[in-house]
């Protein structure tokens, strides 16, 4: 990896870093104006210092530095890029990401992560919602992008082949005891207590199976094999990379669960907020593949079978009447 002070010189990731420090302080300033703050967006700096900046430390610097050795992926051959239309492809997915989010947002309230912007709550949600978000995201980004990916001759087969399941053990297990036990030992997610064992061993497959569906694999799809690939093959810089997939996946979250756009001041406060500390998850996630080149390692470790777990299997324990 090149010096830190080379590393800057980039001028789009300083234009990145310049954009996201705006943005972010935007939030703070609308929120010392006495703006309404939306559920998701209380508490902007303790979450800041407590949650995102240590994610941003330990998934980020942390671990492009402990893979400093490593070689470079070959973006090109295992993810089937053509570099003379990578911008382009590039750009494309950012404009089908921003439009189809905001027509399911606005349109459906149908968000990322179940369930949308609504704030969960025992019997506020049935089945046929889960279903339909599980669905329409599946199909959204998923299934139509894999049609897409076909068509420019994309092999799962050559991209599985070149995974290092055994070099990149020790980061799947340590980022994913990281993020699966940290919400717990913090309190955030209401994992323990109040569920039995027969109901955690339906619960937490379960909860992994809808999760998937819905949020793991659309993620996988448009971020970590369409987008990063394609970014990285016109980028040489490892941190100009992740951070424009942390911007990427911002995208992804505008529409999470307590986000409210019902005027413009709650609505600049939740914009902000998601901006301020997604984009830092995001980077977090784009870091996995960028040094492994195994879009899969931040579903397991940064995703779906890590903190969403604590997170939500108690809701559809509840959604599903598991017993």
């Amino acid at each position: 990896m090149k010096n830190l002070s080379a590393l800057f010189k980039d001028h789009v990731l300083l234009i990145c870093i310049g954009a996201w420090a705006a943005i972010s302080a935007s939030y703070f300033i609308f929120v010392a104006a006495d703006y309404a703050v939306s559920p998701i967006a209380e508490n902007g700096l303790d979450s800041l210092l407590t949650i995102y900046l240590p994610v941003l430390i330990l998934t980020v610097f942390l671990l492009l530095y402990l893979t400093r050795n490593r070689e470079q992926v070959a973006w090109t051959k295992v993810f089937n890029v053509d570099k003379s239309k990578a911008k382009k492809e590039a750009l494309l997915t950012v404009g089908y990401l921003l439009l189809t989010q905001l027509i399911l947002g606005i349109g459906f309230n149908i968000g990322l992560h179940f369930p949308g912007t609504d704030i969960y709550s025992s019997g506020s949600h049935s089945q046929a919602d889960v279903w339909i978000w599980a669905l329409t995201y599946t199909v959204i980004y998923t299934i139509l992008p894999i049609l897409w990916l076909w068509k420019k001759g994309f092999s799962f087969g050559k991209l599985f082949a070149s995974f290092n399941w055994l070099r990149d053990g020790w980061i799947i297990v340590a980022y994913w005891a990281l993020d699966f036990f940290g919400p717990i030992i913090s309190g955030g997610a209401n994992f323990l207590g109040g569920i039995s064992a027969a109901q955690y061993a339906q619960g937490i497959p379960w909860g992994i199976f809808i999760n998937s569906l819905g949020a793991g694999l659309p993620v996988l799809i448009m971020m970590h094999i369409i987008f990063i690939p394609r970014i990285a093959v016109i980028f040489e810089n490892k941190l100009t990379v992740i951070f424009l997939g942390g911007l990427f996946y911002s995208l992804f979250s505008l529409f999470d669960q307590g986000v409210d756009y019902s005027s413009l001041s709650i609505g600049l406060t939740s914009f902000t907020y998601i901006i301020m500390t997604q984009t830092l998850v995001g980077m977090g996630k784009a870091t996995f593949t960028v040094v492994t080149g195994n879009p899969f390692i931040h579903f397991i470790s940064l995703h779906v079978i890590s903190a969403r777990v604590p997170f939500d299997t108690r809701m559809y324990i509840e959604i599903f009447n598991l017993k």
